[in-house]
């Protein structure tokens, strides 16, 4: 069934309809929950509701950034939740009308499915508006982002312990690229809902009772400890990647280090050798008996000398 029709009766008692005719003519509050709507439901947003061409547009073919905005005769809103899977953003549209509220996403989303729990017991023999709805959905879809947020801290935090007994590094790299990937496509689904959240508190308009406006300040706490926590996260992926640099940076300047070393020993070596093995007739040393026994000594003293010089420079 591509859309879940639930209303307050008259008495003020939350029921569903099985379609849109069945829905009394004295119902309150009515909200429409279209879910992955095939193009003949989605017709219904022009030729029912009278909603804008382009925001319809907008709802079904895209997935557009969380926003607000003002009608004449209704309001507009987009929510984004986190994709498990991927951690893409899944589009929730809200169309706000008199005592209409629609609501339209192309996923099954089971967390919709607890929101009938939560506004029978935020206002359980109250009249509701569309606002109110879209406060509770909204606070919902905020409070699932900490499901993410938390693994993403355990992650971090765990980190170590997790890499205690890596031999090789690139695995522990992998591991760090992994996570701040993550953070990043989180970060690009809280980020715009931070904004957009800040944008309907300052909207005075759309907010007109304490209780929305004890609502968005909550839900504002909670998307704002989860941006801290995302921020302290990357901090701390960011302190790993650079003490893995500079780990790599010391390594590879002991190693250069070794190499000018031994290169700087077998240089006067080298010189050496390579001067005795021009074996030109002219050159006394070749003739003498303890010639080679004596040129091996010297090579010898000369790399005991560096030898010694260096260790005394502490340059080993």
């Amino acid at each position: 069934m591509p859309i879940f029709i639930h209303y307050q009766t008259a008495s003020k008692e939350w029921k569903q309809a099985e379609n849109i005719d069945s829905v009394p003519d004295d119902a309150l509050f009515i909200w429409y929950d279209f879910v992955n709507a095939a193009s003949e439901e989605s017709k219904l947003l022009a030729s029912k509701f009278h909603f804008n061409t382009l925001a319809i547009e907008d709802t079904v073919k895209t997935v557009s950034r969380p926003k607000f905005k003002e009608y004449q005769d209704y309001q507009f809103l987009v929510f984004h939740l986190i994709n498990p899977k991927d951690y893409r953003a899944q589009a929730i549209n809200l169309f706000m009308k008199d005592n209409i509220l629609v609501t339209y996403h192309q996923d099954r989303l089971k967390r919709l499915g607890n929101i009938g729990k939560a506004i029978r017991k935020s206002y359980p023999s109250q009249l509701v508006t569309p606002a109110d709805i879209a406060f509770i959905i909204l606070d919902f879809i905020v409070d699932s982002y900490f499901e993410y947020v938390y693994h993403i801290e355990d992650e971090v935090f765990s980190f170590e312990d997790r890499h205690v007994n890596d031999v090789t590094d690139n695995k522990l790299m992998e591991d760090v690229f992994q996570i701040r990937s993550v953070m990043i496509k989180i970060k690009r689904v809280t980020m715009p809902m931070q904004e957009l959240i800040q944008h309907v508190k300052d909207e005075t308009s759309f907010i007109q009772t304490k209780k929305q406006k004890m609502y968005i300040h909550h839900i504002e706490d909670h998307i704002i400890k989860q941006m801290h926590i995302i921020k302290s996260a990357q901090e701390m992926t960011g302190d790993i990647r650079d003490n893995y640099d500079s780990l790599n940076s010391y390594r590879l300047n002991n190693v250069m280090k070794i190499l000018t070393l031994v290169s700087v020993i077998f240089l006067p070596l080298t010189l050496i050798t390579g001067i005795y093995g021009m074996n030109f007739r002219n050159m006394p040393e070749l003739q003498w008996d303890f010639g080679y026994f004596a040129i091996l000594a010297v090579m010898l003293l000369i790399s005991i000398v560096l030898i010694i010089y260096f260790k005394f420079k502490r340059w080993f």
